[in-house]
């Protein structure tokens, strides 16, 4: 009795055994059926960049499993996650790389490849512009960090175009800086934006981009932006002399504004110029920008936007603008133009005295007009019934 008792025992522990072992057996096979290219599972990766994508290459060597992949990206702990479907598969040599899109949220962001649970955990970062990039940070990703184009990725990614470019690509190879490397991954870069940078609309990489020092990585030249801006504008390095420089261009990061490769609004301003990019930073002024019965907003606002009045680079008058405030003013509301004294009554000046609420300046049509908006008519910066607007200088 207690030797049947034993042998179903050992049966038991026996067939545990095999089952763990098999499993383990089917696991590690599992997982050594494909391999994540980029970015590193495991780890949290740091991506640093201004569009909240980034590309997940898996390189898949068994063909069943490829038919088994699925990707999944967690959207919280007791959530099955969203299903992301691969842009792409290339076989080469009996070898399939699985491109997956991923789009990114500020923070941490988790996908999940199966079979074998694998993790890729990214921490996005958005920038708006390369001065808050620190591109040596080892924590940092960056693609090509430590080779220009990996091993594993040259069966495909080579100096070659893809077929389906239709780039002119005889006539680009004169030009000295052509790098159609970098078009078979950065294509969106070139064809997914309205507005191209000339370098990046010619695949002219090189011509703002470097490699190491050993040829093994591509980065951006170590000085100022807008350096390396003024090697082709040269137009704008006299704008350096003027007396106002708008703070980006002071400091000499023109990313701030611009998109250096290109995008969906005109000079690849990341947003509207006339005036939503600029409320991006003066977050004061946003109001103007809205239609509201409590505010009444310049009407050239709406119009031509924040350039009509300011240049966006620098200019020899405060704010800069591009004239003095009054010549400015009078070059819309023209009935005005040549007067000196009595607006809005009798002797009042326009100018040429000081302004009482602004001591230094002198008075001008701002000194009672917001030129932004106001919640008072007329755009004044006081109600004006019962004189309160006056009462401001006249008490």
């Amino acid at each position: 009795m207690l030797n049947s008792i034993f042998r179903q025992q050992l049966f038991v522990i026996f067939f545990l055994a095999a089952t763990l072992f098999w499993s383990c057996l089917l696991s590690v096979d599992r997982a050594s059926a494909y391999t994540v290219l980029t970015p590193a599972p495991g780890t949290v990766v740091i991506i640093q960049a201004r569009r909240p994508v980034t590309r997940l290459i898996v390189q898949v060597t068994d063909q069943d499993e490829l038919s088994r992949m699925q990707v999944r990206e967690m959207t919280g702990k007791n959530s099955a996650g969203k299903n992301i479907k691969p842009v792409g598969v290339w076989k080469e040599q009996q070898i399939s790389y699985v491109n997956y899109r991923l789009e990114l949220q500020p923070g941490l962001n988790t996908f999940v490849i199966e079979p074998g649970e694998t993790k890729v955990t990214i921490r996005y970062r958005p920038v708006r512009t390369l001065s808050s990039v620190d591109f040596e940070d080892p924590e940092a990703f960056l693609f090509h960090r430590r080779a220009v184009v990996p091993t594993s990725c040259t069966p495909c990614h080579n100096k070659s175009l893809p077929k389906d470019t239709g780039l002119d690509e005889k006539r680009m190879a004169k030009e000295g800086n052509f790098s159609p490397l970098c078009f078979s991954c950065h294509r969106r870069l070139i064809t997914g934006e309205k507005w191209l940078h000339g370098p990046s609309a010619n695949v002219d990489c090189m011509s703002c981009h470097d490699l190491g020092g050993k040829k093994t990585k591509v980065t951006i030249p170590f000085r100022r932006r807008a350096e390396l801006c003024f090697d082709c504008h040269v137009n704008k390095t006299k704008l350096m002399k003027e007396k106002y420089l708008h703070g980006p261009f002071k400091f000499g990061d023109c990313t701030v504004c611009h998109d250096p490769h290109g995008n969906a609004y005109k000079f690849q301003l990341w947003a509207d110029g006339r005036a939503e990019l600029c409320v991006d930073c003066h977050s004061d002024k946003k109001k103007s920008l809205k239609k509201s019965l409590d505010f009444v907003s310049h009407g050239i606002i709406e119009g031509s936007g924040c350039i009509a009045c300011h240049d966006p680079h620098a200019s020899g008058n405060p704010f800069q603008l591009y004239k003095p405030v009054n010549e400015l003013c009078v070059s819309c509301h023209i009935k005005l133009q040549g007067i000196k004294r009595g607006h809005p009554v009798g002797n009042h000046p326009l100018s040429g005295v000081e302004n009482p609420l602004r001591k230094g300046r002198e008075f001008a049509c701002s000194s009672c007009h917001n030129p932004h908006g106001s919640k008072y008519r007329y755009l004044l910066i006081g109600d004006p019934l019962g004189g309160r607007v006056c009462g401001k200088c006249h008490h």
